[in-house]
């Protein structure tokens, strides 16, 4: 009988350690998404503290462009500005756009990794709503890793300063220091 007991509870013990085991091996997302990339794929693999295991895109009520912003463009662009997001897999004339604000820019130029002599600007757009709704109400779902065009609006200009914009340009060319 003695006997008997300290075997149940060394098997404890393993059932113990094994239920830890288990519960280290499961891994839940802070958000509801999909995953998009795995970053280790070998059975037995280790993951450095702090490490990428797998990205995951959020499905959510909201999307989150990542746009690539000219350096000679950033200067008028600022977190909150309003933005037009258009999808290119789906007409703009037809299908409209997402309305959505400038959430981050990134704080320096990145280089481009297939033009390795041109930089942009990283910026995150947040979109209002996360699908398309045609004019008779229908929707059209958007996937991750659909290409989009984000317009930015910086400002207004009249037809008049846009006609007008040559002849300042001609007169500031004339003046002399």
């Amino acid at each position: 009988m003695a006997k008997a007991n300290a075997d149940i509870q060394s098997l404890q013990q393993i059932v113990a350690g094994r239920n830890d085991s288990v519960k280290r091996s499961t891994f839940k997302a802070p958000v509801r998404g999909v995953v998009k990339e795995i970053a280790v794929t070998t059975i037995g693999g280790v993951v450095p503290q702090n490490g990428k295991l797998m990205t995951i895109v959020p499905i959510d009520e909201q999307l989150l462009i990542e746009a690539r912003i000219s350096p000679r463009d950033i200067a008028f662009i600022h977190p909150g500005q309003p933005a037009l997001v258009k999808i290119t897999a789906y007409d703009y004339s037809i299908y409209g756009g997402l309305e959505g604000k400038v959430t981050v820019i990134s704080p320096d130029t990145i280089r481009d990794e297939v033009k390795q002599d041109q930089f942009y600007y990283r910026v995150y757009i947040r979109t209002n709503k996360d699908k398309l709704v045609n004019k008779a109400g229908k929707s059209f779902s958007i996937t991750p890793g659909m290409v989009a065009t984000v317009d930015i609006r910086t400002g207004q200009k009249t037809i008049i300063e846009y006609l007008l914009k040559p002849f300042n340009k001609a007169k500031e060319a004339l003046r002399e220091r």
